[in-house]
């Protein structure tokens, strides 16, 4: 394991950004942790296929990245109280 299999943590940002354009177009709410998921494992699995790293571990590190954005994303609504 190389320090290069773990570029995918630096989306997380990314896929908080893109959970709220998804909720400013109208996707419901309740909807977006698993489509932030998804791309979190789509964007690491297509990072993995340009790297050659291991297809499996980009599944989880998208699967650990999407969670942590989506849980981001709760925890910053929360502390601005929406």
């Amino acid at each position: 394991m190389e320090l290069s299999d773990f570029t995918g943590l630096a989306l997380v940002p990314v896929l908080v950004a893109l959970g709220e354009m998804a909720k400013r177009l109208g996707l419901p709410a309740r909807g977006l942790p698993l489509i932030v998921v998804a791309l979190g494992i789509g964007f690491n699995l297509a990072i993995a296929s340009r790297t050659g790293a291991d297809p499996l571990l980009a599944i989880l590190l998208g699967l650990v990245v999407g969670l942590t954005a989506s849980g981001l994303y709760s925890s910053t609504k929360s502390l601005a109280g929406r």
